[in-house]
C-alpha cells in the first residue's frame, strides 16, 4: 500500500504515517457506525479529519479498504472487551447480563442502516463478518458449558442451536423491517431477546441471579437518566 510514496520512508516518518492511519480508521469508524456506510464518502472523511483527499488516498486505496480496516478494528476491540467482561464476572449469568448492558449502550451509537449498507454495497466484507460470527458461536459454547458446571444453566441444552437462533433474531432486528421499531424502541426488543434466551437456559438458581441483575441494572439506568 505504501509503495505509492515515491521516496524511501524513514522510521520516524513511517511511524507518523501509521499514527495517521490509526486516527483515520478511528474517526472513519465513528462516521460509518453513526451515519451508515453509503452516506459517508471519502471526501466526508477527509473533511472531518482536516486532511486532504489526496493524503487519504495515499494511505487507503479506496473506501472499501478503509471500511475493511474499520471493521477489523471494531471486531478486535469487541473481542477484547468481551474477554474482559467474561474474565471480570463472577459467573456466567453475571457475564451475560453485563454483555446485555453493553449491548444496549452500543446500540445507541450504531445506525441501523449500517448492516444493510454493508450487505448491499460491500458483500465481500459482509461475508467476512458472517464468517467471524460463525467462529464466535463455536467459541461461546465452552462459555455456556461453564455455566452448567456452575449450576446456573441446564445441562440438557443444545447451546449451538440456541446460539444460532439468538443470532437469527438479532440479524432480523438489525437487517430488516420485520420488527415494528417505530412502535417500540429497539432496546425493548433487545431486552426481550436476551431475557428469553437466558431465562430459557437458566436453572432456578441462575434465574434468580438474572432477576437480581436486571433489577440492579434497571435501577442504575434510572438513576443515570436523572442526570442526563
Amino acid at each position: 500500500m505504501f509503495q505509492k510514496f515515491l521516496f524511501p520512508l524513514q522510521p520516524n516518518f513511517t511511524g507518523k504515517i501509521m499514527e495517521l492511519r490509526d486516527r483515520i480508521v478511528e474517526e472513519a469508524s465513528k462516521l460509518f457506525f453513526h451515519n451508515g456506510i453509503k452516506s459517508i464518502t471519502m471526501n466526508d472523511i477527509a473533511s472531518h479529519m482536516s486532511i486532504s483527499k489526496r493524503t487519504l488516498y495515499e494511505i487507503f486505496n479506496d473506501k472499501e479498504e478503509l471500511l475493511d480496516d474499520c471493521l477489523e478494528r471494531s471486531m478486535a476491540q469487541g473481542d477484547r472487551e468481551m474477554e474482559k467482561l467474561i474474565n471480570d464476572s463472577h459467573n456466567v449469568i453475571e457475564a451475560m447480563m453485563t454483555i446485555y448492558a453493553k449491548l444496549l449502550t452500543d446500540m445507541h451509537y450504531v445506525n441501523k442502516s449500517l448492516v444493510y449498507d454493508l450487505r448491499k454495497y460491500h458483500p465481500k466484507l459482509y461475508k467476512k463478518i458472517e464468517n467471524k460470527q460463525k467462529e464466535g458461536i463455536e467459541q461461546f459454547i465452552p462459555f455456556f458449558e461453564k455455566g452448567v458446571e456452575q449450576g446456573l444453566m441446564e445441562n440438557d441444552t443444545n447451546f449451538e442451536v440456541l446460539l444460532w437462533l439468538l443470532k437469527a433474531q438479532f440479524r432480523m432486528l438489525m437487517e430488516g423491517d420485520f420488527f415494528p421499531t417505530d412502535k417500540y424502541p429497539i432496546e425493548e426488543f433487545i431486552r426481550a431477546i436476551i431475557l428469553n434466551f437466558t431465562r430459557g437456559i437458566a436453572t432456578p438458581r441462575g434465574d434468580k441471579i438474572i432477576t437480581e441483575s436486571i433489577a440492579k441494572f434497571d435501577e442504575e439506568r434510572k438513576n443515570k437518566d436523572k442526570y442526563l
